[in-house]
Formats: structure tokens, C-alpha cells, sequence
């Protein structure tokens, strides 16, 4: 009875400390576990600033940076309304020009309608001319000399086709240059070698009048001498296309100067100065003949379709 009993207690103190070890092992690992843990937690709440900071400083680079993109994207917009506004003035200035034209044009045409209905006086024509003038002369110096050099360069080469190309263009820049010089409109003076010569550069006449302008020999030396030109015979020196050109407009400058009207002044260039003077002297008719054939080509290369041409001032500046 005593064995059993020693040997019963003995099995519940050896079950009991094996219960006790086993709880023990529990809670070992409990604390174990607790231990990793506040471990776990006190790394997180160590790190914890810095990540808040970190986050923070993140955050204010975006909200910069954002701003920075923003005031950019102002100082565009800004920049695009003040250009905006730039061309909207020059739009409106220039509208308001092309307006002022077109309304001078519009007065124009409609005084050319009364022209073809009615017929308009010498005065009303003379208007109308000196308002064309004032719109042609918004034209620049180059696109005019262009221009008339242009349509000279056609006049020649229609008038005669036996001339090279140089030589046809180097007739039409003299005659322009030397036309400004004088004042007188470049075609007019294109009218008056037609005329004369047609554009034959060695044309000589029966009272021996030679080139292009058909100056006569036994004035063209004392011209020429003026202008500084070396005379070298009048076959060598006048039929020298710009020699001959430069003394022709040089000897109808100094009609136009005497005589003050460019018909007188080319009827004087056809029949002379003193046989005019004394037709005006004695108040006889003066024949006109010439002056209208001239006015008639200048007339045609205007683009001009009056009767009396003469009406329009010729010696300008256009």
C-alpha cells in the first residue's frame, strides 16, 4: 500500500512538474514574443520622425515645384495677352489704312463712272489724275523704278526685235534715269522715241538728226559739252544709246524750262525753238501735229483713253 502510494505521488509530482516545465516553456515563448514585439515597436517609433519629415519635405518639393509650373505657365499666359494685344492694334491700325484707301478708290472709280457717262470736264480730269498721284505714291521708289523700267523694257522690244536683251534693258534704265533727273514721267519720254526713232539706235533723219532721241548734229555737240560728255563725232557720240539719251532729255528740259507747256516743248523739239517763238510772236497757229502723236503713244502706255492728253501734267515725279 505504501509502494502504490509512494509511486502514485511520485507520478503526480512528476506529472506536475511536467505541466509546470511545459508553462513554463509557454511562457517563455510568450515573453519571447512580447519582448520582439515592444523590440518592433520601439524601431517603428524610432524611425518614425524621420519618415514623418521625410514625407513632409516630399510633399513641400510637390507643392513647389507646383508653383513653380504655375508661374511659368502665368508669365506665359501674360506674355501671350500683351502680344495678343500688340497685333490686335497693328491689325486695327492697318485695317483702318487699308479702309482710308479703299475709300479714296472707291471715290475714284466713281468719278471714272461719271467720266464714262458724262464726259467730265478738264478740271474734274486734272482731280482725278492728281488723286491716282496721291495713291501711286504710296508705291516705294524700287517697286516704281521696277515698274517703269518694266514697261519701257516691253516698248522697246515691241518696237524693235533686232536688239539684244543687254541692250534693250540698258535703253530702258537710262531712259528711267534720266527721266527722274528731269522730272518727266519715263513713258512720256518712251512716246517721244517712238516717235523719233522707233527705237533704231543708228537711225539718222534727212536734216540729219541722229539716234534714238534724233538729236540734231549741230546742237548735239554744245549739249553734249554741258553735260561733260566727250564728243567724239556724232556717228561715235550719238549713237551711243545712253550718251544719246542723256543729251535728248537734257536739250527737252531746256524747251520744257522756256516754254513752260510739254507741248509746246516737244512741238519745239520737232520744228525748233526759234521757228515756236516766232509762230508765238507773231500769234500764229502753232501745229501740233508732232506733240499729238507723241501725247497719243504716252497716252497708250498710261493706259489712258482721252481725247486730249495734254491736259495731264507730264514733268513730275511720280
Amino acid at each position: 500500500m505504501l509502494v502504490a502510494g509512494y509511486v502514485k505521488n511520485n507520478f503526480f509530482h512528476k506529472k506536475r512538474k511536467y505541466i509546470g516545465d511545459k508553462n513554463m516553456e509557454k511562457a517563455e515563448k510568450a515573453e519571447k514574443k512580447i519582448t520582439k514585439k515592444k523590440k518592433n515597436t520601439n524601431i517603428l517609433e524610432s524611425h518614425f520622425n524621420t519618415i514623418v519629415i521625410i514625407i513632409l519635405i516630399t510633399v513641400l518639393l510637390i507643392l513647389v515645384y507646383s508653383l513653380f509650373e504655375n508661374y511659368q505657365t502665368n508669365q506665359a499666359i501674360v506674355g501671350l495677352s500683351a502680344s495678343n494685344q500688340d497685333l490686335r492694334e497693328e491689325n486695327e491700325l492697318l485695317r483702318e489704312k487699308i479702309a482710308e484707301q479703299n475709300m479714296k478708290l472707291d471715290v475714284v472709280n466713281k468719278q471714272f463712272e461719271e467720266y464714262n457717262l458724262d464726259r467730265v470736264s478738264k478740271n474734274q480730269f486734272t482731280e482725278i489724275y492728281m488723286q491716282l498721284q496721291e495713291l501711286t505714291g504710296m508705291v516705294s521708289e524700287e517697286n516704281k523704278r521696277e515698274f517703269y523700267i518694266g514697261r519701257i523694257v516691253n516698248i522697246v522690244s515691241g518696237s524693235n526685235n533686232q536688239l539684244e536683251s543687254e541692250t534693250i534693258y540698258s535703253i530702258a534704265k537710262s531712259i528711267y534715269e534720266e527721266s527722274t533727273k528731269y522730272n518727266f514721267n519715263p513713258l512720256l519720254v518712251s512716246a517721244l522715241i517712238k516717235v523719233e526713232s522707233n527705237f533704231i539706235i543708228d537711225s539718222v533723219s534727212d536734216s540729219y538728226a541722229f539716234g534714238l532721241c534724233q538729236v540734231r548734229r549741230f546742237i548735239a555737240k554744245e549739249l553734249a559739252e554741258n553735260l561733260g560728255i566727250k564728243w567724239d563725232g556724232a556717228e561715235n557720240t550719238l549713237f551711243d544709246p545712253e550718251k544719246n539719251i542723256k543729251i535728248g532729255l537734257y536739250y527737252l528740259s531746256l524747251l520744257y524750262d522756256d516754254f513752260g507747256d510739254i507741248e509746246l516743248a516737244l512741238t519745239a523739239y520737232n520744228h525748233g525753238p526759234f521757228r515756236i517763238q516766232e509762230l508765238m510772236s507773231q500769234e500764229s497757229e502753232i501745229p501740233n501735229g508732232y506733240a499729238d502723236k507723241v501725247l497719243q503713244y504716252y497716252t497708250q502706255y498710261r493706259g489712258f483713253d482721252i481725247d486730249q492728253a495734254g491736259d495731264v501734267q507730264n514733268r513730275e515725279t511720280e
